[in-house]
């Protein structure tokens, strides 16, 4: 390094001299005589690149002085051999040059120092030989050096990289040895403390114990991997046996707490004290442990089992404190109501349905995950009184009482409560809903007793067949009351107090019959006795009452089949007791009988809505009697083997077959309405106009038998006995006056029946048209028939003259 300097030095010396010799810019021409060696442009340039030579050979360069780097290249010898000839070369142009005339002995001094100055560059010449020497020696050593020190670090390297891995190495293995170590470690402290104070210190442990388990079964190919596995299991049963046996100490102290000899009921008002507020006290520390097993439930099944353990002995508990109270409860509320079912069985599942959610809660105050063992025990107190009401149920025979049950079970509970809680009354609402399928099929059952008992096998009683006497009596009642009522109303005084001196002079009477009219088709409220609920047919009454209940209690299905039911029996007791009245009275009057209550009967279960009809399934015996008869008559094809074969042709044509068949009770009733309508029409056209009919039917005999005989002699109609003017004329007043004198009788006969004018005239516009049509006849046939002098004898009326009769008839 200081030969570095020494030669930097040296070479800025030469420059700074040789700068002398110049002295002053070339284009100066006055200042060219003090120069001492002046120089020409090449050896100028010589000058320079000698000096950049060394520069870039010795790293003299001042930005890198600058830069703080002081890092030698190395010199070779043939470089300074180069060097040598380069100089020579440069200053071979200078050999020649003359010396100026001038200043010889100046020229002399300058060619010593110059001398010196050869001397002074061959020192330095050597001197640098000498220090690119020290430098080759610097620069091997340094390599050496320098390799051997790259060697050391790389070997550093890799041992500590060995190191890293090795202690990575190490850590893995201690890793996995770990799950295997926990083994031992856990068994032997569960073996020591079976029972550990701090029951949350097994937390912990049960955490580690899941997550060996998860190491094992992940890693199963590890040697004795089964083995540890089985062996943590066992670890596994003996915490969460721990645990278990914690949970049910503490709900046995629970349980403990109360006193099962205290003679307290669940309907006391201490009952929910005693019963919950004592046994929920534990329960916290309960809950922290479980909801740990909730969790982990997934994970393992003996969690899930461990839980079900705790769930079932947390039942069990419950079930030895509640069961005898319950059914002491229930007990007392049978003999409490024991003559009011309806109360009893509102009373009861009221009971029940408090319970259930009492327990529910109770259970969700332990436990935060539903179990079945809840279910099952709920359950079980509830069959307790399902037990106890179904004994009761079985022997109910009042339609109202089961109709009742069933709105009890069906709106009050299962729709007000148990939908509002679904989660707590699961239980419940499945022992309700058995509860109410027991009431609906008794309800079924005793309705059809109940039709065909009361509706069908009716017996009327005189008064229930006195038609016309009846409604006759309530129309004068009814008449009567109208003007007592409009009296007092005139007076300003009460109507109550009138109706009721007037209904004590008539025995049997019911004010609520009288006043409680029905609503006719068109809104209007009718007045007629017909119309009033108390004297309808008892049948239909019941009928259309048993509708109205079973409507709200059974399923649609259901109602429909017995609806149908009943409205085909309620028909057949109306048609025996038309035929009862028609036997009683006339004919007339058991028809009208049985029309109105059919229109009562279909107008009333219109509003329904549902349909009536009934599918039957029916079995034809037809083809399979008529293949065993065919083959009975075939008995020498028995064994043949062709087509003919009897045995062959009696299984393919004695199939059964299954027909369906729809019974709509709406049509029946529209039917017989039709029928009894038809005769009714038909009875007054024959009472009104038989005579003239039984006229018109003879002569047609006589007519057909002149068409008959073309060119025989014709018999004249007029000539017969029973067709002489006379005699028709007779019967054509008699049928006149008769039909004047009853017409008034029928129009007010069916006003007390029908009570409603549409029905009326449509009811009566056919027997109008007959009325009409068989005059009609009558009038041609004489006119063709007979003469004009014996048109004016039998005076046969109009069409006119008939219609105004049957008008005024009508508004009489």
């Amino acid at each position: 390094m200081q030969t570095t300097e020494t030669l930097q030095s040296s070479t800025s010396l030469l420059i700074n001299r040789t700068t002398l010799w110049e002295n002053s810019s070339k284009d100066d021409d006055n200042n060219l005589e003090k120069c001492v060696a002046p120089l020409n442009n090449h050896a100028w340039q010589s000058v320079s690149s000698l000096k950049d030579l060394i520069d870039s050979k010795y790293g003299l360069n001042n930005n890198d002085n600058n830069n703080n780097n002081n890092e030698l290249i190395p010199w070779r010898n043939a470089d300074l051999q180069q060097l040598d000839i380069w100089i020579e070369q440069s200053l071979g142009p200078y050999e020649n040059i003359p010396i100026a005339s001038k200043g010889d002995l100046q020229q002399g001094n300058t060619f010593e120092r110059v001398c010196l100055w050869e001397q002074q560059c061959q020192t330095l010449y050597n001197d640098i030989n000498e220090a690119v020497k020290y430098l080759d020696t610097l620069h091997e050593t340094y390599t050496k050096v320098s390799y051997k020190t790259n060697s050391l670090y790389r070997a550093c390297e890799q041992l500590l990289a060995d190191q890293a891995k090795l202690l990575n190495m190490t850590e893995c293995i201690e890793n996995r040895l770990s799950y295997f170590d926990d083994v031992d470690r856990f068994s032997k402290n569960l073996s020591i403390t079976p029972l550990i104070s701090d029951i949350k210190q097994l937390i912990p442990t049960l955490t580690r114990i899941d997550e060996c388990l998860a190491y094992f079964d992940t890693h199963n190919s590890f040697k004795q991997s089964l083995i540890y596995k089985n062996q943590m299991k066992d670890v596994l049963l003996k915490a969460l046996n721990i645990i278990k046996a914690h949970i049910i100490h503490i709900l046995q102290n629970s349980s403990n707490t109360i006193d099962p000899k205290k003679n307290t009921t669940l309907l006391s008002d201490d009952a929910y004290t005693l019963f919950y507020g004592r046994f929920r006290i534990n329960a916290p520390k309960v809950k922290v442990l479980a909801e740990e097993l909730e969790q982990r439930c997934a994970r393992n099944p003996e969690y899930e089992k461990t839980l079900s353990d705790c769930h079932e002995c947390y039942t069990n508990q419950r079930r030895m404190l509640l069961t005898s109270s319950v059914q002491s409860a229930i007990q007392d509320l049978a003999i409490k109501h024991e003559r009011d079912m309806c109360t009893l069985v509102r009373s009861g599942c009221a009971f029940l349905l408090h319970l259930c959610q009492d327990e529910y809660q109770l259970f969700y105050q332990f436990f935060s995950k539903h179990s079945m063992h809840l279910d099952t025990m709920l359950s079980e107190f509830c069959h307790l009184l399902y037990d106890n009401l179904r004994s009761r149920i079985i022997h109910v025979i009042h339609l109202e009482t089961l109709a009742e049950l069933v709105t009890i079970l069906k709106v009050e509970m299962l729709e007000e409560h148990v939908k509002n809680s679904a989660k707590e009354l699961s239980t419940f609402e499945t022992v309700c809903t058995q509860m109410l399928e027991d009431v609906q099929e008794r309800l079924v059952y005793r309705t059809q007793v109940y039709i065909r008992n009361e509706i069908l096998g009716y017996k009327p009683s005189p008064g229930d067949i006195a038609y016309p006497e009846k409604l006759e009596m309530m129309q004068k009642i009814a008449q009567s009351l109208k003007e007592q009522r409009q009296s007092k109303l005139n007076s300003q005084s009460s109507t109550d107090s009138g109706n009721e001196v007037f209904f004590e002079t008539i025995p049997g009477t019911d004010l609520s019959v009288i006043s409680s009219p029905i609503t006719t088709k068109d809104g209007q409220v009718s007045s007629s006795p017909a119309d009033l609920h108390g004297m309808w047919y008892p049948t239909v009454r019941r009928t259309l009452v048993c509708l109205s209940k079973l409507f709200r209690c059974l399923d649609r299905n259901i109602f429909q089949g017995l609806s149908q039911e009943t409205l085909t029996m309620c028909v057949q007791s109306l048609i025996t007791a038309s035929e009862l009245i028609i036997k009683r009275k006339t004919a007339l009057d058991g028809r009208l009988f049985l029309i109105k209550h059919l229109l009562i009967l279909r107008e009333q279960i219109a509003p329904f809505n549902v349909d009536f009809a009934v599918k039957e399934m029916v079995i034809d015996f037809s083809k399979l009697k008529e293949a065993a008869m065919k083959f009975l008559t075939q008995r020498s094809k028995f064994l043949s083997m062709n087509r003919d074969n009897a045995f062959l042709d009696f299984l393919l044509q004695g199939t059964l077959q299954v027909k369906e068949s729809f019974i709509d009770s709406k049509r029946e009733v529209d039917k017989h309405l039709k029928q009894t309508c038809e005769l009714y029409i038909s009875d007054i056209s024959n009472q009104l106009c038989g005579q003239i009919r039984q006229y018109l039917q003879k002569s047609q005999i006589i007519l057909k038998m002149n068409h008959d005989n073309n060119n025989k002699q014709k018999v004249s109609l007029r000539q017969q006995p029973f067709a002489k003017p006379e005699i028709l004329h007779d019967l054509i007043i008699e049928n006149y006056n008769l039909m004047k004198k009853q017409l008034p009788d029928i129009f007010k006969m069916m006003s007390l029946y029908l009570a409603n004018k549409d029905t009326e005239q449509i009811l009566f516009k056919p027997v109008k048209n007959n009325i009409q049509q068989v005059y009609q006849e009558l009038i041609v046939l004489i006119r063709d028939q007979y003469s004009e002098e014996d048109l004016q004898i039998i005076g046969c009326p109009s069409q006119e003259q008939i219609s105004l009769l049957i008008s005024t008839s009508s508004s009489k």
